[in-house]
């Protein structure tokens, strides 16, 4: 006997089921496009931040243009001249011709370089170390102190020097042998303190020295290149060569990077001036 169910059963069970999976859905559905909003949000603004910088490449090369086409406006306008007085036979040497026309090439060429590019300029740290009030009076102390340690170091090795001569003449193995023996050994363990103490506190001196005065030239190198509008700085020592080893030399080929810096300007006179005046 076939029994039929009632419709209404199967539409319940439609309703039950289907209607939740639809919210679901519905509500991860819509999750989902929020995340892919915020991430073409993020790609636009990408996107805008490129077209921005890509401008202002496109307006440096505009500049760098007009100076190049200004460039060959006043050579024609030098060639010009020039045909000129070659007409009228006015005496002008060749000589002097190519040299005006290179010290406006130069002139337009560093007009260019400042609108295409950063403001560079170059420190030499190493002459700043070298020649800097700070460091001459370092020296000076230094020295004073070495001389100081050495006459101490060198009254007590005079008489350790003593003591041994008089050991000649005494008895082996005596009591003032004996004596005399251990007043030496004693001299000569305080001497090998004594120098290795001097030894590491001119070490720790010297370089709280160095790291003081690095410290302080990087300050001022900072100041001063803001004053004069630079963007960028480079260290522009000049190696020291002949190298006393060939491991030394292999380290100064490696950390001399600046080989040739031109006319870029040399700031180490001003910076050094700075530190000097302690401002």
């Amino acid at each position: 006997m076939d029994i039929k169910k009632p419709v209404w059963l199967y539409v319940l069970v439609v309703v039950l089921v289907v209607v939740p999976c639809s919210v679901f859905l519905f509500q991860n559905g819509g999750k989902s496009d929020g995340r892919e909003m915020e991430a073409i949000a993020e790609q636009n603004k990408k996107l805008a931040e490129q077209d921005r910088k890509l401008a202002e490449q496109d307006n440096r090369f505009a500049g760098q243009d007009e100076r190049l086409a200004e460039l060959e406006r006043m050579a024609k306008k030098l060639d010009e001249i020039q045909a000129a007085l070659n007409t009228r036979k006015v005496e002008i040497k060749d000589y002097d011709m190519a040299l005006i026309q290179e010290m406006i090439e130069k002139q337009v060429k560093l007009d260019v370089r400042s609108g295409a590019g950063p403001n560079i300029g170059v420190v030499s740290v190493q002459k700043i170390f070298q020649d800097c009030k700070r460091s001459v009076k370092y020296r000076e102390e230094a020295i004073a102190e070495r001389d100081r340690v050495n006459a101490e170091l060198g009254k007590l090795k005079a008489e350790i020097d003593a003591g041994k001569e008089g050991l000649r003449t005494l008895k082996v193995g005596s009591s003032d042998y004996m004596a005399l023996m251990k007043e030496i050994l004693t001299k000569q363990a305080n001497l090998q303190l004594q120098q290795t103490f001097y030894e590491q506190q001119r070490a720790v001196k010297e370089q709280k020295m160095v790291e003081e005065l690095y410290k302080d030239t990087l300050r001022e190198t900072r100041e001063v290149a803001e004053q004069k509008g630079l963007d960028l700085v480079f260290e522009r020592s000049e190696p020291e060569l002949p190298a006393p080893t060939a491991n030394e030399l292999t380290m100064t080929i490696s950390t001399h990077k600046l080989v040739y810096s031109g006319e870029l300007l040399d700031i180490t006179d001003e910076v050094m001036t700075r530190l000097d005046s302690g401002q």
